[in-house]
Formats: structure tokens, C-alpha cells, sequence
């Protein structure tokens, strides 16, 4: 079921001139702000494969041999090959100090690999993780819980912050008994001013619906907020 929850904020009037960015006639400056939440229906997973050995040609067998197997284990999760993206080698001399000798000893050579992986499943994401580390992932590098309506879900929050904008303009206008004459300009960034925008004090906000593969039981992936903003500038009269 579709929860609504909207989320707007409110701050400062200015009726005085803004150098270069305002009109020299009576004016507000006004922000609008919505907050859209929703549950993450992907996962952006990047892991590595660390290996260190003397022989160079060994550590870096043991490293594409694990490499290989973890991109296996994500194709059988379901993980489509543009998900998958598997970084070049990486290798360093690794040394660590001899406090007896006062010399650095050669430990061996430090091959790295990196794969970087988009799960649309997010149910299967412990299982492959599991997996991973099975197969002799060693190092978890980042975890990001993402929606795939990302660009839909921001062009609803950019409507409401100027919906929100409108509202502010409205009520601000009415609270100083002022009439407004019309918009000077809008914009998605604010004015190059020192000068705060008015905002409203409401908060509102919107919760999009889970998408159908988002299991609850299997992983509490919490939920994502996606935010806009929209500034004006609108003409008053008393």
C-alpha cells in the first residue's frame, strides 16, 4: 500500500535588494524542499581479493582463480554480466620493519583485485555474500543500497519542493499582508546571495511503494532518502 509522508522546511524573508541576483522592487526569496523515502530494490556490492606471496606469478594465479570463481557464484545469483565489473590487477612490494636489523623486510608481492557487482534481488543478497567469502573473498569494500526508480523517484521530489516553493510563497505573502505580483525567477540552486531563503516549517514527505522483489524477513536494508529543492524569487506589492 502506498504511504504518503511529505516533507518541507521553512527558514528566513528577505524584502531588500540582492546584490546581482534579485530584482531592485519589493521581493521574497523562497525555498521549497521535499523529501521522497523508499525501500532500495538494489544492492551495488564491491569486494576484493587480496593475495600475498613471494612469488609474484603465484599470488596473482590465486587471485584471478578466486576472481573467477566469485564471478561465477554472482552470474548464478542472478547477477546480470552488465552488473559485474572486475578491475585490473594491482600490485604492490610489500614490506614490514625488522626492529632487530633496523631493515625493512620483503614479505612478498600484494596482488589485489577488485569486482564491483549490482544485485537486483535484494532476498539474495546474504546468500551471495556468504558465497563470496567462501570463495575466498577476503576483503567487503562497500555496501549500497540503491532504487532503480532513482530518476523517477527525484523528479517527484523536484515537483513537490516546487509545489512546496509555491505554498511558502503564498503563505509568507499572507502572514506580511503583502499581495504577490507574480514569479521574477526560479531556479533548482539558490541565488548567489548572503541572504536566507524563506521556508515552510511543515514537514512533508513521501514514501514510495517497496518494489514486489523487496522481502522484508531476509535483509533489513532500511530505506533510502532521495531529496529537492526549488528556489523563487517572487514580486510583492502592498
Amino acid at each position: 500500500m502506498r504511504k504518503f509522508v511529505f516533507a518541507t522546511i521553512a527558514s528566513a524573508i528577505s524584502l531588500n535588494v540582492f546584490a546581482q541576483s534579485a530584482p531592485d522592487s519589493p521581493h521574497i526569496y523562497i525555498q521549497g524542499q521535499a523529501t521522497v523515502t523508499a525501500i532500495p530494490d538494489n544492492v551495488k556490492l564491491t569486494v576484493a581479493i587480496v593475495e600475498v606471496d613471494k612469488d609474484l606469478i603465484a599470488a596473482k594465479n590465486k587471485a584471478d582463480t578466486t576472481m573467477a570463481k566469485a564471478i561465477k557464484l554472482a552470474k548464478s545469483q542472478g547477477v546480470d554480466e552488465k552488473g559485474i565489473y572486475a578491475s585490473n590487477i594491482s600490485i604492490d612490494r610489500q614490506t614490514e620493519y625488522n626492529r632487530e636489523t633496523g631493515k625493512q623486510n620483503f614479505v612478498g608481492y600484494r596482488v589485489t583485485r577488485s569486482l564491483s557487482l549490482t544485485l537486483e534481488d535484494l532476498k539474495k543478497y546474504p546468500i551471495l555474500l556468504q558465497q563470496l567469502v567462501d570463495s575466498g573473498i577476503n576483503e567487503i569494500n562497500q555496501t549500497q543500497f540503491v532504487s532503480s526508480r532513482y530518476d523517477e523517484l527525484h523528479k517527484q521530489a523536484q515537483k513537490l519542493a516546487i509545489k512546496d516553493a509555491k505554498a511558502a510563497a503564498k503563505e509568507l505573502a499572507s502572514d506580511y499582508g503583502v499581495e504577490l505580483k507574480g514569479l521574477y525567477t526560479a531556479s533548482n540552486s539558490p541565488l548567489k546571495t548572503d541572504v536566507q531563503p524563506y521556508m515552510r516549517a511543515e514537514k512533508m514527505m513521501v514514501a514510495a511503494d517497496a518494489s514486489g522483489n523487496y522481502v522484508p524477513d531476509a535483509y533489513q536494508s532500511g530505506e533510502i532518502t532521495i531529496t529537492a529543492s526549488s528556489y523563487a524569487v517572487y514580486l510583492i506589492e502592498n
